[in-house]
């Protein structure tokens, strides 16, 4: 088992070690890696979260796996005050408390740990979690994926929502740490702090876009009240002002056609009476409200959700996962395909950015040390601590509740989800981003690389050890 763990973890490491090569050779410069990381943000991985969870979820599962979304809530309150707790007493500053907090409470979810069951079923230790006298090796291999996907909708919901503001710059990290704007000046272009999916422009916006939205502005200089984008805040700016300050072209202006101000006396024709003004007042906040909704949104969490609105509607999910089915092979299987490229490209991405930290040794100085010891110490040594005895207490006293306490492999499963190293995929929103990237790497690079290995296998033997004795 443990040869077959060391596998699962130098498999991470090899891909990891094509994206060094890749950059040491010239292929994988700095623009490509925030392009490509960009493209997998908005597309590779909606797609892989898209396919694992409207694949799994039904509501039949989630009444039989009740305890699930109650360990993972369980676990991430109890991430939440370990980390910020070792926030507190190391004081760390309110920036690097929140990249803290995101090491600690989204953890591998999906490769690890299905690697990890994958191979003690197969094992000898197989034995150990057979639920009855007639269970097999390949029904424990698929109990355990299954909990690790169930597990992993709610990690996925809450990583691409909360995790993801976790990681971006927030107002007044400038007065207190100076290494989040950092990244983005030592950086191409593209690595603007501002991008955020939530946003109503993309950063990216070129020049002529910007000059063609002032254009149509100085065409419908008759409306008052012009919406512009100012550092992702929508703001109002009367028409009498716009004339007076001089017009930056690189500006991101919206491209919404400009409101009437409720203060105005807007003309209306006998036909609509006084209904027009309403109409206009209460759209303006159906779209001030889906603006402020989508400010918090992601792609991967658009798709999550819109996974669970298929897994959860039958017919839907008859119509896109049933083999027999006309969307199956030709888009069904398409989303998955582009799903399974995820990962790797994440990994890719994870090993040019160890590149650039290798050729520029002066950004060490820069990095900060204790938020990287803080998150790995509460991820790696103090959450076993924490999770082991939970799940095992339920494993002991929870058939009462719910028959799936009495399976060795969910018991096995929780703490092998409990106690991995951080996501992969926090490098990925660290990047887009453009803050904490140097930490994260690190964080990753002696999670993985070094602790990894033998912390794990110890605890996965620990889990073997009691659960064979307390089920």
């Amino acid at each position: 088992m443990m040869l077959n763990l060391i596998l699962a973890a130098m498999q991470v490491m090899v891909i990891v070690m094509f994206g060094f090569v890749l950059t040491r050779a010239g292929y994988f410069t700095a623009e490509k890696q925030k392009w490509l990381s960009q493209i997998n943000l908005v597309f590779f991985t909606p797609c892989l979260l898209f396919s694992n969870i409207a694949s799994v979820i039904s509501f039949q599962q989630l009444l039989a796996y009740w305890p699930i979304p109650v360990f993972y809530m369980c676990f991430a309150g109890l991430a939440f005050i370990c980390g910020y707790i070792i926030s507190r007493i190391v004081r760390l500053d309110n920036a690097y408390r929140r990249f803290v907090l995101a090491c600690v409470m989204f953890s591998n979810t999906n490769s690890l740990p299905i690697a990890v069951i994958t191979s003690l079923a197969i094992s000898e230790a197989g034995s150990v979690l057979f639920w009855n006298a007639d269970d097999t090796q390949q029904a424990v291999a698929a109990r355990g994926i299954s909990y690790a996907l169930f597990y992993a909708i709610f990690g996925n919901l809450l990583r691409w929502s909360y995790g993801y503001s976790l990681l971006q710059r927030w107002e007044g990290d400038d007065d207190d740490t100076s290494t989040v704007a950092d990244y983005t000046d030592r950086r191409d272009p593209l690595s603007s702090p501002q991008l955020e999916y939530g946003s109503l422009h993309s950063s990216s916006t070129a020049p002529s876009s910007a000059a063609s939205s002032i254009a149509n502005i100085d065409i419908r200089r008759t409306s008052s009240v012009t919406l512009e984008n100012n550092q992702g805040h929508l703001t109002l700016t009367t028409s009498a002002k716009q004339n007076n300050k001089p017009i930056n072209e690189t500006t991101h202006l919206l491209s919404f056609p400009t409101l009437p101000n409720d203060d105005l006396q807007t003309p209306s024709n006998d036909n609509n009476g006084t209904h027009e003004p309403k109409l206009i007042q209460t759209n303006s906040t159906i779209v001030r409200v889906a603006k402020q909704i989508h400010k918090c949104m992601t792609p991967p969490l658009y798709a999550a959700l819109f996974a669970l609105f298929v897994g959860l509607t039958t017919p839907l999910k008859h119509l896109m996962f049933d083999k027999s089915s006309f969307l199956y092979p030709c888009l069904t299987s398409a989303i998955q395909n582009c799903g399974r490229a995820a990962v790797p490209l994440i990994l890719v991405c994870l090993g040019a950015q160890l590149t650039d930290i290798y050729h520029s040794p002066q950004d060490n100085n820069q990095v900060k040390y204790r938020p990287v010891v803080a998150a790995i110490s509460a991820r790696m040594f103090i959450m076993p601590l924490l999770v082991i005895p939970i799940v095992l207490t339920f494993a002991a006293y929870g058939d009462q509740w719910s028959a799936i306490a009495t399976d060795p492999v969910f018991s096995v499963m929780m703490i092998i989800l409990g106690c991995t190293p951080t996501a992969i995929n926090m490098v990925q929103i660290s990047q887009v981003t453009g803050c904490f990237e140097n930490e994260m790497l690190r964080v990753l690079f002696w999670s993985y690389g070094v602790i990894c290995v033998p912390l794990f296998t110890l605890i996965v033997f620990f889990a073997l050890n009691i659960v064979d004795k307390v089920i």
